[in-house]
């Protein structure tokens, strides 16, 4: 029996496969319908963008590495060439809700994602183990857009060995358009020698299938294996159109032994997905 659930407007559904079912159900008009609409919906993200930019919105205060011993740490991961900026509208959403005894940590990604995988995972899994072994039992929220989705899903493999875990009891996963998985977009340039458009680390990383996603994979499911006793909860939110990540096996990751929600979300691509769902992703990390 397929299950589903409504957050502010958004319907999940309890795996992957019947979320995708449901989008395939729809009669071909609505999905141009929403294909027109996601357009639409792009300028808009645009003009909010340009807006951000000439209020120059300072955004410092959340860059901050947690110094803190504070029960929950919700650590932002922003897309490739982007930066803490994105997260803007969800933190407005977030601040919503009662912040007592959370850390909010939006770093800015080494290279603005363009680093070698292990390189950019590096200075912020050392900020959260430091968190990580202060007193407490310790929950920590990944939330990833983008790029920032593969970050996050490092950073998840990394703390789940037994050596890096500590405190963590509770693992909260949100990815956004992640490229879990990579995206094939970034393969299919390299085979018609387009890999000049991208940093060398993106062109080889990030494909689907590419040897530092196999090894993420690898590592990912170890880490699960090892940490039986880290409760976990994934969220995956991803776009019927979305061409910069168009793989759901990317951006919908199964998670079979785990509870997890997943979303298409009609009338929106890639970029204006983010706002859309600013108010579900903070409920969910409010949770």
């Amino acid at each position: 029996m397929i299950r589903s659930t409504t957050i502010h407007g958004i319907k999940f559904f309890d795996s992957a496969s019947s979320c995708l079912s449901d989008f395939k159900k729809l009669h071909w008009s609505k999905k141009v319908i929403s294909f027109i609409q996601s357009f639409g919906t792009l300028f808009i993200y645009g003009l909010n963008k340009i807006s951000l930019r000439l209020r120059r919105i300072q955004m410092a205060s959340y860059t901050v590495a947690p110094n803190s011993s504070q029960q929950k740490l919700v650590v932002c991961l922003h897309g490739l060439n982007s930066s803490p900026m994105q997260f803007k509208k969800i933190l407005d959403e977030m601040e919503k809700y009662s912040l007592y005894g959370t850390h909010i940590y939006i770093p800015h990604i080494f290279k603005k994602g363009n680093g070698k995988l292990d390189e950019m995972i590096q200075p912020i899994f050392e900020n959260v183990k430091k968190w990580a072994k202060t007193n407490g039992d310790k929950e920590l929220v990944l939330v990833g857009i983008s790029n920032g989705g593969r970050i996050a899903r490092a950073l998840e493999a990394e703390f789940a060995k037994p050596e890096n875990h500590a405190n963590i009891k509770k693992i909260r996963f949100v990815s956004v358009v992640g490229a879990c998985k990579g995206s094939s977009l970034a393969k299919l340039a390299n085979k018609l020698k387009l890999s000049w458009m991208m940093s060398k680390n993106i062109s080889e990383e990030m494909p689907t299938g590419s040897i530092r996603n196999a090894q993420l994979d690898r590592d990912w499911e170890e880490g699960l294996r090892n940490s039986p006793g880290i409760v976990r909860d994934y969220t995956f939110i991803a776009s019927p159109h979305d061409w910069q990540v168009p793989d759901y096996h990317s951006t919908l990751m199964e998670i079979p032994q785990y509870s997890a929600r997943y979303t298409l979300m009609k009338g929106h691509g890639h970029n204006s997905i983010v706002n859309a769902a600013s108010k579900a992703i903070a409920e969910i990390i409010a949770l």
